[in-house]
């Protein structure tokens, strides 16, 4: 009988370990009460988790099948959560955080040309960007925003900062017709474009572009020599100001 009962339990432990050897290994698993999923069933999964490995999502379901499934080395478990893929930000000037509540209730030609023009003028340069980017950097990554476009000056610096946060960033190198806190000729800021696209061709983070700052602040050459990079980021019109001047000269809308 004590031979049976040994050999009853070494059955057991053989096949605990199959089991086990047969779970797939993976970084971490994230549970949470719902899973946002967004694929083309836009299923919602009730007591979900994922499953990932570097930076690759490999499964996603329901949390008692992944942890069937797979094995991890780190695991975060949030009952209470939701867990959904992170929001895109696609309209920021990400270090002009700093200039928050300099002006408020004010037309934007006015507010541009006697608070931001000037303010910039005194107070941004390379390390300005860089805490101011940190900053908003910050606020989006608690709002649950993961990816961000943003066009502002000294790029290459939003862009080192952006991927030491690990977010994602499309990243416009503003292009206009006065001197400007990083470059003061837009020829000497599209030079320096040339070897941005080059730097951050591949990079799994970074797109870099080329944004021309507005109709009415870049000329028709320069917005020429613009598009001669790619991609191009041209920023929304922000009034019915931009809607006329581009009517003006281009006789046409936006």
């Amino acid at each position: 009988m004590l031979r049976f009962d040994k050999l009853a339990a070494f059955a057991a432990f053989l096949l605990v370990s199959t089991a086990a050897t047969a779970q797939t290994r993976v970084d971490t698993i994230w549970s949470a009460r719902y899973v946002v999923t967004m694929d083309a069933q836009r299923r919602v999964i009730e007591n979900g988790a994922v499953a990932v490995s570097g930076d690759h999502i490999v499964d996603v379901g329901p949390r008692a099948e992944i942890n069937r499934n797979y094995r991890a080395a780190a695991r975060l478990d949030r009952p209470g959560a939701i867990l959904a893929p992170g929001l895109i930000n696609t309209h920021t000037h990400a270090a002009m955080a700093l200039f928050r509540g300099l002006a408020d209730d004010m037309k934007l030609q006015e507010w541009l040309e006697t608070v931001i023009f000037p303010a910039e003028a005194k107070n941004t340069d390379r390390e300005f960007v860089r805490w101011g980017t940190r900053l908003a950097l910050l606020e989006m990554a608690l709002s649950g925003t993961t990816t961000y476009t943003d066009m502002y000056y000294f790029e290459d610096t939003v862009a080192e900062v952006t991927r030491q946060a690990g977010m994602r960033g499309v990243l416009g190198q503003t292009v206009i017709n006065f001197p400007a806190p990083d470059y003061k000729t837009p020829q000497a800021s599209l030079a320096f474009l040339d070897q941005f696209l080059k730097n951050y061709a591949n990079d799994p983070l970074i797109v870099p572009a080329v944004a021309p700052h507005a109709v009415y602040t870049v000329k028709d050459d320069t917005l020429r020599a613009a598009r001669a990079g790619e991609p191009v980021r041209e920023t929304a019109n922000h009034s019915s100001f931009g809607n006329e001047e581009g009517k003006r000269r281009l006789n046409s809308g936006p």
